[in-house]
């Protein structure tokens, strides 16, 4: 499955379009199938976006897993950087638990 995040526009910002395309993520993981996630298009994301979008499916699958059976493509380096921190940020989370 490939997600093109440019049909939705070249910046994303919201926790509640961050839900949406989490709820696509975790179903199409849980079919076991390879997720790949598209940037071409888009020049900006917001924490919040990926924190809901991405940060939050590590409450449900460990990060080394959603390694295996995702991957990133043209990723500008805010964006990187952006879910780079929001993974980070929610693994620290984890381990204060």
């Amino acid at each position: 499955m490939t997600i093109n995040f440019k049909n939705i526009g070249n910046s994303l910002a919201t926790r509640f379009l961050g839900q949406e395309f989490r709820m696509d993520i975790e179903l199409a993981l849980s079919k076991n199938e390879f997720v790949v996630f598209d940037f071409e298009g888009v020049v900006f994301i917001s924490h919040s976006f990926a924190d809901e979008c991405f940060g939050k499916l590590l409450l449900s699958i460990k990060l080394s897993e959603l390694k295996q059976k995702t991957t990133f493509q043209n990723a500008n380096e805010l964006i990187k950087k952006t879910i780079a921190f929001t993974l980070k940020e929610r693994l620290i989370e984890e381990e204060a638990f």
